[in-house]
């Protein structure tokens, strides 16, 4: 099957590629629509980060970029964005080559192995954090926006009044006057040629900074386990008893959250197996006893967030099947749940076109709200700053 769509924008174009990116994951994510709930919380908790983040060094190399763009004097936002996605798919081979061997996360680097450059590049990945942490200075400026805004401050040398270059590259900060695009970060004058993954002392102490002071990310649980050094396992180790009592609920609430969608999706593969998996059978009423037994509050974790009706409804008639010890009605409608959010796509009753693979069932783990981007981020910024003071 081929998937097309019309090519409005570049940024257009980018989310697009980053949802069909997810498209080829092997396992599914969210065959029962929960994705509004788990985003919201992640939102909170971890702003800023997507679950195809890699390493903490692109929020420094992409203001790197635009800093050397200026020098180019090119004259269009387009030429700019140009210039920078190309200087990006250059700095694949640097990174590889001053990198250790050790060292995972490098964008490119599988495509770099077959001579060919990625669609998604890290400019794109990264855009909305660099906003997020205040290391862009606007808070609403596209990615097109900027590369506009940065043709026009090097061709007009300080005028603030920046004719539209067309409707993707228009700058809706002309108004700003000469307000710098980005936070002062300073790159090395080799760091095209020298750069590697690993973040300096000096970059580590400049995110720490950004993430901890930043509005929308400075009393989040991403920017408390920067300032607490602290890098937990897996989300459910963070330790729930230190966090501040705002920051302890909505923890505590995704987590219940997670807890909870996570029995849907035992019961989920039980009915994809055609009630074959015993093993799944047993691991869902195990789940189904431990819920009964708890002090579980959906409405607390929904009326929290900003949460779609017919998310929220789903929700509250699959914990009243829970309740009331009703298969028939809870797979029915776990099936009618699928068919709803996937259309063709949704794989329960149709074994002739999907098979059940019990080594590898659908969703069979428990949300973790990006932690795992967010863990790699904190570990890149907490090693940076244990590193000897660059210079």
């Amino acid at each position: 099957m081929q998937i097309g769509f019309i090519d409005f924008s570049k940024e257009e174009r980018n989310k697009i590629l980053a949802t069909l990116s997810l498209l080829n994951e092997k396992t599914a994510l969210d065959e029962l629509g929960i994705g509004t709930v788990r985003d919201a919380y992640a939102d909170i908790l971890f702003p800023g980060i997507s679950v195809i983040q890699t390493r903490a060094k692109y929020l420094v190399l992409i203001p790197y970029l635009f800093e050397r763009a200026a020098r180019q004097k090119l004259t269009t936002g387009k030429e700019v964005l140009r210039w920078i996605q190309q200087a990006e798919d250059k700095l694949v081979k640097t990174l590889l080559e001053n990198s250790p061997a050790t060292e995972k996360g490098i964008i490119g680097t599988n495509a770099a192995k077959q001579n060919r450059t990625v669609k998604m590049k890290p400019s794109s990945i990264y855009w909305n954090a660099l906003r997020t942490f205040e290391i862009v200075k606007f808070p609403n400026i596209s990615l097109p926006e900027a590369c506009g805004v940065t043709a026009s401050r090097v061709r007009r040398k300080g005028e603030t009044s920046i004719k539209s270059e067309g409707e993707t590259f228009d700058d809706p900060t002309a108004n700003q006057g000469s307000t710098p695009l980005f936070a002062p970060i300073i790159p090395d004058e080799r760091f095209e040629k020298d750069a590697s993954i690993v973040l300096t002392h000096a970059e580590a102490l400049f995110l720490e900074e950004r993430i901890t002071c930043a509005g929308a990310s400075k009393g989040s649980l991403l920017a408390w386990l920067i300032k607490r050094r602290m890098v937990p396992a897996t989300f459910d180790d963070i330790p729930t008893d230190l966090l501040p009592p705002v920051m302890k609920k909505d923890y505590q609430l995704a987590q219940a959250f997670s807890n909870f969608i996570y029995g849907a999706h035992l019961r989920y593969n039980v009915i994809f197996s055609e009630y074959q998996d015993d093993d799944m059978a047993r691991a869902f009423e195990t789940w189904r006893g431990e819920l009964l037994n708890s002090s579980f509050d959906l409405s607390a974790i929904l009326n929290n967030i900003r949460c779609p009706a017919h998310t929220g409804k789903f929700c509250d008639n699959f914990l009243d099947c829970v309740k009331k010890g009703d298969l028939k009605a809870m797979d029915a409608l776990l099936i009618a749940r699928e068919r709803a959010v996937k259309g063709d796509r949704a794989k329960l009753c149709k074994p002739t076109e999907y098979r059940y693979d019990p080594t590898r069932p659908i969703h069979d783990y428990k949300l973790s709200f990006r932690y795992g981007a967010v863990r790699a981020i904190v570990t890149d910024i907490l090693q940076g700053l244990e590193a000897e003071v660059d210079g």
